[in-house]
């Protein structure tokens, strides 16, 4: 017992303050055990150790249901994407020189491109097409016949083709082969020629190497050439569609479209 002479009592000591603990890195996934559970609230129940037979059962049909939706969508998605209607065209008259043609209506016409008209896919940078037509006072064409026959007109817009596209750098190397030749008269009564070839352009990685094997051909482009010849006016009238051979297949029916409405037409003098 204190005395009086221990008035007023000490103070009590001071208490040390423990530092929170930092919470551990797994204990969000560990639930606080209370004092009061005992080890029967850790023991599974002979009810809760395996899902039953129905449960497992169940959850397959779930599973199968969600996967068999999610094909179905694909399916039908891919089904959208590969379906999408032609982008419709538009028609090009020429009264002047004397020719028609239809034309995907989303191309663009490029001016100074050294053709008498000149179209091209606004995103496909090499798909166009351009009307060529021979000098009017130094040819005098009286029908399409006078190329030789289709196969033979096929060689010459091949030839003509590669002698544009020659080229003077080291390594080039171009391989071709003309792949159809047709005739057929249209509904104006004229006779058309229709030519497809094909051009591969390959160019030497290391032109300036001096050991063969280190001069590398890697193909830079692979084109479809599409033409479409008329004659009138005494003239050689020329339709040329140009395309990736990368995207022909997909566009193939509207690039036909386009062969088929080439026309050419009688000028008033």
């Amino acid at each position: 017992m204190a005395s009086i002479l221990d008035w007023p009592p000490p103070p009590p000591p001071p208490q040390l303050r423990t530092p929170p603990r930092r919470p551990s890195t797994c204990s969000t996934f560990l639930m606080p055990i209370s004092p009061n559970l005992t080890a029967r609230h850790f023991t599974p129940s002979r009810q809760n150790q395996r899902p039953t037979k129905a449960f497992a059962v169940l959850r397959r049909s779930a599973m199968a249901l969600i996967l068999s939706s999610y094909v179905f969508s694909e399916v039908e998605f891919n089904s959208i994407a590969f379906a999408e209607p032609s982008v419709g065209f538009r028609e090009y008259i020429d009264t002047f020189d004397g020719y028609s043609f239809k034309y995907p209506k989303n191309w663009i016409q490029v001016r100074g491109a050294g053709a008498d008209i000149f179209f091209r896919d606004p995103y496909v940078l090499d798909e166009n097409l351009s009307v060529e037509l021979s000098s009017p006072s130094s040819s005098n064409y009286k029908s399409v016949e006078d190329l030789g026959p289709p196969q033979e007109a096929g060689k010459k817009v091949l030839k003509q083709y590669l002698t544009e596209f020659m080229s003077t750098r080291l390594g080039v190397r171009r391989e071709s082969n003309v792949l159809s030749t047709s005739s057929k008269i249209a509904d104006d009564g004229k006779l058309y020629y229709q030519v497809e070839v094909n051009i591969k352009s390959y160019a030497n990685n290391n032109e300036l190497a001096i050991m063969p094997q280190d001069r590398i051909a890697s193909l830079e482009w692979n084109r479809r050439y599409l033409s479409v010849l008329g004659v009138e006016n005494n003239r050689l009238y020329e339709l040329r569609l140009q395309t990736p051979e990368s995207v022909f297949m997909e566009e193939e029916n509207d690039l036909r479209q386009v062969m088929d409405s080439f026309r050419v037409n009688k000028v008033a003098v």
